[in-house]
């Protein structure tokens, strides 16, 4: 009996070391697959800029001396986008009155796209005609956020030309004879992208 249970031993110790090395062969073997990658390189991420300018930047429409009836006649301003994202714009206005004269409430604006040329002034009208200046007040479109009626677009590194014309009316009354107003116009734009 003890041969029998040696031989039966001695067979299982076969059997186990022929497993080990099977499994051995099987280990080396799978250590030795051949892999490959591949880099996806250069991910570069940048935001764009928004950059809204005008043509002239001060003094766009001005008179001195003007009597009831004269006219600045039309005068063209550029706006550009120089920036490299699509935009809107409104333009607001602000006047003063520290003279307590009221000229400002006198004074007639016209706002037109180009047509022609500013100086045929025959373009669509955007604002006025016989529209005061106001104290502060919105022109063209509105700041708010988001598209409003009457905001202008502009796509990247687009312009256009505005045409701007005060008149003092034929009627404008003694009271403001030697008045001054200054008047600031305002460009605010905002992105078009992802901006409902």
């Amino acid at each position: 009996m003890r041969d029998v249970s040696r031989k039966h031993i001695s067979r299982i110790l076969v059997v186990l070391l022929l497993v080990g090395l099977v499994a051995a062969s099987l280990g080396v073997a799978s250590n030795a697959i051949w892999t490959d990658s591949e880099d996806v390189d250069a991910n570069v991420f940048s935001t764009g800029t928004l950059d809204i300018s005008t043509n002239p930047t001060t003094a766009l429409v001005t008179y001195s001396d003007m009597a009831p009836g004269d006219s600045t006649g039309g005068q063209s301003l550029t706006v550009s986008n120089a920036g490299g994202l699509d935009l809107r714009y409104a333009v607001t206005m602000t006047a003063d009155n520290t003279d307590s004269k009221g000229l400002y409430a006198e004074l007639d604006l016209t706002i037109r796209e180009e047509g022609t040329d500013c100086t045929t002034f025959d373009g669509t009208v955007l604002y006025g005609p016989d529209l005061p200046f106001l104290l502060t007040g919105d022109l063209i479109g509105d700041p708010t956020q988001g598209a409003d009626t009457g905001d202008r677009t502009l796509t990247a590194s687009n312009s256009e030309v505005l045409c701007f014309k005060v008149d003092l009316p034929i009627d404008a009354p003694n009271s403001v004879q030697g008045a001054s107003t200054t008047a600031v116009f305002t460009f605010e734009a905002e992105q078009t992208d992802n901006n409902p």
